[in-house]
């Protein structure tokens, strides 16, 4: 009750200030079952689309989301005959035709007759119209490709349109694209044409929040002529029935003479001078024609960018840039360049994805299922209300943050701080192996803040104490909400005092050496793809990294009550299970501070520091010693050392033993004999004693009696997609493909039979339930990935 009257008190602060809560537990999203790929690169704002065919879920200004279907941004196709007669038009959709769609448009296209397959960033629609002679292909690609920064970073994607002729007789088959203002109505968008020589299009200009963005829509200029014909500006609340009627008559758009691609007038007496002549226009749409002979193919393509070059905090006065404008320009007018790129080079972004894909697809090692889940729950990586800034003119060249910039993503949709490090803990594997420069700049920025300490203080949700935002020698949860400043403002999280967690220090220990380890792999590999970068210097990354670890661990020394060797938690909920208390020793944070040690330990060796390797070496077997006498059980690690907690079988209890194996070090620091027992024990009651087996592994089990799900808190009665994916990965590692390929898979086919394709939850719960939609700890099914590279099915 406190802490709820508390959050409630916290909410109301925020909302007078005009400011969302960072997790807003009045106002939950739920799950919306409709998302397919979304479209865009990483860290230039990414549009949702549907399965069946809406654009929607749009994440432009960074960190916010706004969940609306916007009818009038749409496909429309249109088919005539051999007599240049209108034989079939609909919008690309086979949702049910919205109340707010223009009322001319027609929604006529029947689901049996389209198929929709994804494998991200890419996305293809089928489109079976035989009983009108046509059947129709769109490939939606999005230049997200591994090692590839540049092109990865682009606000953009291309729909690329092929069409085969099932007739005897001619046809005419035209799509256009068509887009209004979107998220807010301002009434002062602006819209024009443009040509170059290689391609030609709209735009539309608009403010989104307090930002510019302009939206083109582009396709080849393929005889370099000025665009006169086949597009149209228009009033999304007045002339849409032009755009629907002209289609149908001429089987492409032309200009509409009442229209004017400019906004209103400044002057009120020339407003009114021309209100009876001219209509504002809010929108715009551009057409492809395919002229198309019996049995003959033809393709077209178009190119949708959105170009918002700069952000502004709310509390900031600086004006950041995207990354992408590293490459383009920031003056709001690289939107056609960006497109004529785009069009130009979405056959060679095709190319790097498939050499990329077919690695996977091609792998008889790896099922079905995680080849689907591999690629697609990549969708966070850009669409985690991601952000990438260009900062090169801020760091030296000794930093990666000069060529690579700064990167944030939300831990999750409705959990708005962005890289919260407990989690990226789990996630980190995805960006590790396929853009291992981002993560070398997320280990950089929280490197930076070890040595912080902050005067200001707050009221911490748990507890009500006051408690410091940040103390020296510590990790921070986060770094910061989009609402505020975040990289400035840094541990938005205020639940609880999370400078005295107990897992994060260990967590930047552990993504410090298996980092080291896969970019020493990734050195010597030649199975980059495309114009790859070249990855970050394993050696320099390691010696940067290492004071930082150095001062961590001794922090964390003093959590080590008894001087035992261990730490002990202190009967809070002191880690990424925020409710769920821990006291004394555990299998969990104890675990990782052993695991920690270890990696200390061969820093030191690596690097040459004789007296570390020998002090952290001593520390190593004492560590070691307690963990075993004082939490082995005979078949499992305990939760903690309280007795009421004595048959609890945590899911998660191995997690720094897995990050030695991720880190190439295969030394028994905890007994192979226990890492069998515990993960068969694991299996045994935590899988298969949980609905069959088909669900995953629930976070917390009882071993008593018939046994059941812990239910003393919520966190351990959650299967946590994230956690599942880690246990399983080291379930390979340890030489247990079937097992890990049960529990993975179990979950994965639930979650798939539930809908939540590309807004995958933290959590999910017996009864079917789930919390936290679109979360980052689900990418940790790349860690699968890399357990089977390094120990493939025997």
């Amino acid at each position: 009750m406190p802490l709820t009257a508390r959050y409630f008190k916290y909410c109301v602060g925020m909302k007078l200030n005009n400011r969302r809560p960072i997790m807003d537990f009045l106002h939950r999203v739920s799950a919306q079952r409709m998302y397919g790929c979304p479209i865009g690169g990483i860290g230039g704002g990414t549009i949702g689309r549907g399965f069946k065919g809406e654009f929607c879920r749009f994440q432009l200004q960074p960190g916010l989301y706004e969940y609306v279907t916007v009818p009038e941004c749409q496909f429309i196709v249109n088919i005539k005959n051999d007599k240049n007669e209108t034989i079939y038009q609909t919008v690309l959709s086979t949702y049910s035709k919205p109340k707010n769609a223009p009322e001319s448009w027609e929604w006529n296209l029947n689901g049996a007759d389209c198929e929709y397959t994804a494998l991200y960033p890419r996305a293809w629609t089928t489109y079976d119209l035989s009983k009108y002679g046509i059947k129709l292909v769109c490939r939606q690609i999005s230049p997200v490709i591994p090692h590839n920064y540049e092109d990865s970073s682009l606000p953009c994607a291309v729909f690329a349109f092929s069409a085969l002729n099932v007739s005897n007789e001619h046809r005419n088959v035209s799509v256009t694209l068509t887009w209004t203002e979107v998220l807010n109505k301002s009434k002062n968008a602006e819209v024009g044409s443009y040509t170059q020589t290689k391609s030609c299009g709209v735009y539309l200009r608009q403010k989104i929040g307090e930002s510019p963005c302009t939206f083109t829509i582009s396709k080849n200029n393929i005889e370099s002529q000025s665009l006169t014909e086949d597009y149209t500006f228009w009033n999304s609340a007045k002339t849409s029935h032009y755009v629907w009627e002209c289609i149908q008559k001429h089987g492409k758009l032309s200009p509409d003479p009442r229209t004017v691609p400019t906004p209103r007038c400044s002057s009120e007496k020339e407003n009114k001078q021309k209100q009876n002549k001219v209509i504002y226009c809010d929108s715009i749409a551009l057409s492809s024609v395919l002229s198309l002979e019996p049995q003959s193919t033809g393709s077209t393509e178009l190119s949708l960018v959105w170009d918002m070059p700069t952000i502004k905090y709310r509390k900031d006065e600086k004006k950041h840039k995207r990354f992408y404008t590293k490459f383009y320009s920031s003056d709001g007018n690289a939107g056609s360049n960006i497109a004529t790129y785009a069009l130009n080079n979405f056959t060679n972004w095709e190319t790097q994805l498939n050499v990329w894909q077919e690695s996977i697809l091609n792998n008889g090692s790896i099922p079905d299922w995680l080849k689907s889940a591999l690629f697609n729950e990549l969708y966070y990586v850009a669409d985690g209300g991601t952000i990438w800034l260009d900062v090169h003119d801020e760091y030296p060249d000794t930093d990666p943050r000069k060529e690579f910039g700064l990167f944030g993503y939300l831990e999750g949709h409705e959990y708005r701080m962005y890289n919260s490090y407990d989690v990226h803990f789990y996630a980190s594997f995805a960006l590790a192996q396929l853009w291992p420069n981002l993560q070398v700049v997320i280990q950089y920025m929280f490197r930076d803040t070890v040595a912080m300490e902050t005067e200001k203080s707050r009221k911490s949700l748990y507890d009500g104490k006051i408690v410091k935002y940040k103390t020296k020698d510590s990790i921070p949860h986060d770094l910061g909400d989009p609402g505020d400043m975040p990289f400035f403002h840094i541990n938005a999280y205020n639940i609880h005092d999370v400078s005295d967690w107990k897992d994060l220090n260990f967590k930047f220990i552990l993504q410090v050496i298996r980092d080291y380890h896969l970019m020493t792999f990734m050195d010597t590999s030649e199975e980059k793809t495309g114009s790859s970068a070249a990855v970050w210097p394993s050696k320099r990354y390691l010696a940067d990294m290492y004071p930082a670890c150095v001062t961590l661990l001794r922090r964390a020394a003093a959590w080590d009550r008894d001087g035992d060797g261990l730490i002990e938690n202190d009967g809070t909920p002191d880690q990424t299970y925020d409710i769920w208390v821990m006291t004394g020793p555990s299998a969990y944070c104890g675990g990782l501070w052993v695991a920690s040690v270890k990696a200390v330990h061969t820093m030191a060796n690596i690097l040459g520091h004789e007296d570390d390797e020998r002090e952290f070496g001593e520390w190593l077997q004492r560590a070691q010693r307690a963990y075993q006498d004082k939490l082995w059980a005979g078949t499992h690690y305990r939760f903690d050392t309280k007795p009421c907690n004595e048959n609890v079988i945590m899911a998660d209890q191995l997690a720094g033993h897995w990050f030695l194996r991720a880190s190439g070090l295969n030394e028994s620091v905890f007994p192979e004999e226990n890492v069998q027992k515990a993960l068969k024990t694991i299996y045994e009651n935590n899988v298969l004693h949980f609905k069959n087996g088909t669900m995953g592994a629930v976070n917390g089990f009882v071993r008593e009696g018939k046994g059941h799900i812990e239910t003393r808190t919520m966190h351990s009665e959650e299967i946590w997609v994230g956690t599942t994916y880690g246990v399983s990965a080291l379930m390979i590692f340890e030489g247990m493909h079937k097992e890990a390929f049960a529990t993975a898979g179990g979950l994965y086919h639930t979650l798939t039979q539930m809908g939540l394709s590309f807004e995958t939850p933290e959590a999910l719960y017996e009864n079917g339930n789930h919390r936290s939609i679109a979360y980052m700890r689900p990418l940790a099914v790349w860690a699968l990935h890399q357990a089977l590279l390094a120990r493939p099915v025997p």
